[in-house]
């Protein structure tokens, strides 16, 4: 019997423009999908909210007679759970069946002032996916079954450099705005810059408003030969920085499960991360990662000098992150959407 394609809708690469090729959760799993001939009708690059949900709404109606089974993401942000709310409704009123994967790492902390807006969206999925198990956990607690399906890496691009010793060489990645908290990341840098003469650290990622600030603040403590800023790097640069640094850091406010973390363990860098929302599931301190409070940057100097002085802890490190990276290995996420569609009875 012929399958009908599953729609996908969210934020996807524009092959056109090469200049805003960020990738989303959504992108990975769609091209994921479709390379394994699950074929798949994806809605909208475009980055604007209004723009992009006029598209979603578009490709929904043209596409209704093509598909059963829809994917949605939900995310905490007002905006984001309004597009959400409007593309879900329009699903139902056509029959549809809907997968809803939840990604914003805001969310528990919104759902628990507003239970019943989140749940009453929860509840009108066929389906919810978590990618960690922080929200797994968090969503069993309100007695809503989940399942837990992860973001994917195609680890076959990331070749593993291990790191059998840590020199004062870090990289920071994540888009320059106040949720992933850079501020914390250039007052580490102040610090280690005081005890390390070849200290360096890479601070890349899209600009979301805080770029400048932060370009300015490495200015005012002198780092301005110590830090760089190539902004948004692309996966081969991101091979050419694992091999000439040494050190990962995540100073994330809140999140959900950073992809960055899981590509990084790929690579073989041992990370030094907050231990705020998912993180902690992902991360065992002493084991595949170090972590420390957040804000705390004396706590993580501390644990990044550990690394620098332990070889034996280093290693050991590196090679247990590598180790845990294999479970977002393609084929493992490939096996768990397929066995969701066959629950769902895709035709």
């Amino acid at each position: 019997m012929h399958k009908k394609p599953i729609l996908y809708v969210g934020l996807f690469v524009d092959k056109k423009d090469t200049q805003k090729n960020i990738r989303t959760s959504a992108d990975r799993i769609a091209e994921l999908l479709k390379k394994n001939n699950i074929d798949t009708i994806t809605t909208s690059s475009k980055r604007g909210r209004a723009a992009r949900l006029i598209e979603n709404i578009s490709v929904i109606i043209r596409s209704k007679n093509h598909f059963n089974i829809a994917i949605v993401p939900l995310f905490g942000t007002w905006p984001s759970f309004i597009w959400q709310e409007v593309i879900t409704r329009l699903l139902k009123i056509l029959k549809k069946k809907i997968i809803l994967t939840v990604n914003g790492g805001s969310i528990p902390m919104r759902m628990d002032k507003h239970p019943a807006r989140f749940i009453k969206a929860l509840k009108r999925a066929d389906a919810i996916i978590s990618p960690s198990g922080f929200m797994f956990h968090y969503l069993q607690k309100h007695n809503v079954q989940t399942y837990l399906i992860e973001n994917p890496i195609n680890v076959s691009e990331y070749p593993f450099y291990f790191k059998t010793n840590a020199s004062p060489k870090l990289i920071w990645m994540r888009s320059f705005e106040d949720v992933y908290n850079p501020e914390m990341a250039i007052r580490v840098a102040v610090l280690l810059a005081k005890k390390y003469p070849d200290f360096t650290m890479v601070m890349a990622g899209k600009d979301d408003g805080l770029q400048n600030e932060m370009i300015a603040m490495a200015h005012q403590y002198g780092l301005q030969n110590k830090i760089t800023f190539p902004g948004y790097i692309t996966l081969q640069q991101k091979l050419v920085y694992a091999q000439t640094h040494d050190i990962y850091i995540c100073t994330n406010r809140i999140d959900n499960a950073p992809v960055s973390l899981i590509e990084f363990m790929a690579l073989g860098l041992p990370i030094v991360a907050v231990n705020t929302g998912g993180i902690p599931y992902m991360i065992e301190d002493d084991f595949n990662g170090l972590l420390v409070n957040l804000d705390d940057d004396a706590a993580m100097v501390n644990k990044i000098e550990t690394l620098i002085n332990n070889p034996d802890l280093c290693s050991s490190i590196s090679k247990n992150a590598y180790n845990y990276s294999r479970q977002y290995g393609e084929a493992a996420v490939l096996n768990k959407w397929q066995h969701l569609f066959e629950k769902l009875n895709t035709v």
